[in-house]
């Protein structure tokens, strides 16, 4: 190819000079602008509330609004109760035998001291009369000790005797031997020696006197030990009758005449019979942990049973255990019931209307009024026309109301119904409402 020699011409700007035209320029500024005070009011829109103060409070909610009130908790609780014999006892004989006569039977009524049930031993009988015999025995050789006794301490006089009389004569003697040729000196040697013998005589019997005294002794102790367990033993006798303890009612029999039976109450010797209290019940209430600073010595309850579902009965707080179980977290509180004509009975399904109280007062709102979340429960106070959040602690309720704790006070103005669409510190206009309460709160 071969390049042109055709001169280059300068380009055209006329269609330049159109756009920038005084025309074009000035729109150009008015759109920008325009553009500009848009975005300005875009960002004081973004920065600042939609309404002013003013225009606030004249569009605020209306929120209807309830006192925090003090009161005294008082309600009804129905708990689950057991009925139990005041006094329950299984009787077992305290020494093995043969079941001679029952005088009782299932549904026999007894008063204390009644004989219940009769005995026979054969084997007791039998040691007794060894015992009998051993006793005998030992107090034949004691009379025999002590004869011995006797017949030892007549010789020591009878020696006693001798040697005075001996004594006497060679006193004599000697007392004429000192007159020459009166007496011989041997008489006075042999009458000497008279009187030692008797002396040795003497000192020996004594020596047996003594000896024998001790073995009397020993033998009179040992016939006191064994009359003593003789008469211990003979106790035993009594055992074979077995009376009642106390009055009462035969709910169970399980042995029968001819039956043997024993003291081991492990299961080796079923017991004879049961005998159950009944004129008096103990009514067992498992108290729930947060109502047991309410329990009062004497305070009477309400309860009924499935078998009188229209009637309730009274009973006195009697004994408190004071104590908590670890599985139920309920505590054992037993009333007393007189129950003279057995109307109610051990076993039966009772229900308990618990007066659940506490001694002290405590702020109670509206179950409404408390909001529940995963993070948090509080009240929707309402002070000075704004919301504000007040976390509690909710407790028991009583009626339509329930306890809280928290930053609160007795009169402060709250939210009738609770809600997080109040938030926290917004404005509202609160419109009070009276707190209507069951009849059975105690106002403070």
């Amino acid at each position: 190819m071969t390049q042109s020699n055709r001169p280059i011409e300068p380009p055209d700007k006329s269609h330049m000079k159109a756009i920038f035209t005084p025309l074009n320029i000035g729109f150009t500024l008015v759109v920008i602008v325009l553009a500009g005070v848009a975005f300005f009011f875009l960002w004081q829109r973004r920065h600042q509330p939609i309404v002013s103060e003013d225009e606030n409070k004249a569009v605020s909610i209306s929120v209807p609004v309830i006192p925090v009130v003090k009161k005294t908790l008082f309600r009804q609780d129905q708990l689950p109760g057991e009925i139990e014999a005041y006094q329950d006892v299984l009787i077992y004989p305290k020494v093995p035998g043969f079941i001679k006569e029952i005088k009782v039977d299932r549904g026999s009524l007894v008063k204390k001291g009644d004989l219940l049930v009769s005995m026979y031993a054969p084997e007791y009988l039998a040691k007794r009369h060894e015992f009998v015999a051993k006793v005998e025995g030992a107090k034949a050789a004691l009379a025999a000790e002590e004869s011995q006794l006797q017949d030892l301490k007549a010789e020591l006089e009878k020696e006693r005797a001798n040697l005075l009389a001996d004594q006497s004569t060679y006193q004599r003697v000697y007392a004429a031997s000192l007159v020459p040729g009166v007496i011989a000196d041997n008489d006075v040697v042999q009458w000497s020696q008279t009187v030692n013998v008797d002396r040795q005589a003497v000192n020996s019997s004594i020596k047996k006197v003594n000896a024998k005294d001790h073995a009397v002794q020993m033998r009179r102790a040992e016939v006191d030990a064994m009359v003593k367990a003789f008469e211990s033993f003979a106790d035993f006798a009594s055992y074979l009758q077995i009376y009642a303890p106390f009055d009462g009612y035969v709910t169970e029999r399980k042995m029968h005449v001819g039956s043997f039976v024993g003291p081991d109450g492990t299961g080796a010797y079923p017991p004879i019979c049961r005998l159950q209290q009944l004129d008096l019940l103990r009514i067992v209430a498992p108290v729930p942990e947060p109502l047991t600073e309410g329990v009062v010595l004497g305070n009477e309850v309400e309860f009924s049973v499935s078998a009188f579902p229209d009637q309730r009965f009274k009973g006195t707080i009697a004994r408190i255990s004071n104590s908590l179980d670890k599985e139920t977290r309920t505590m054992p509180v037993e009333l007393n019931f007189l129950n003279p004509k057995f109307k109610i009975v051990p076993g039966m399904f009772t229900k308990i209307y618990w007066p659940s109280r506490r001694r002290e007062t405590s702020l109670f709102v509206p179950l409404s009024a408390v909001v529940s979340t995963p993070l948090n429960t509080f009240v929707c106070k309402v002070a000075d026309d704004r919301v504000q959040w007040v976390s509690v602690k909710k407790g028991e309720i009583m009626n339509d109301l329930v306890e809280v704790f928290g930053d609160l006070k007795e009169g402060d103005l709250v939210a009738q119904n609770g809600s997080e669409e109040l938030q926290n510190q917004s404005r509202v206009k609160p419109i009070s409402k009276p707190l209507k309460v069951g009849s059975a709160a105690s106002d403070h």
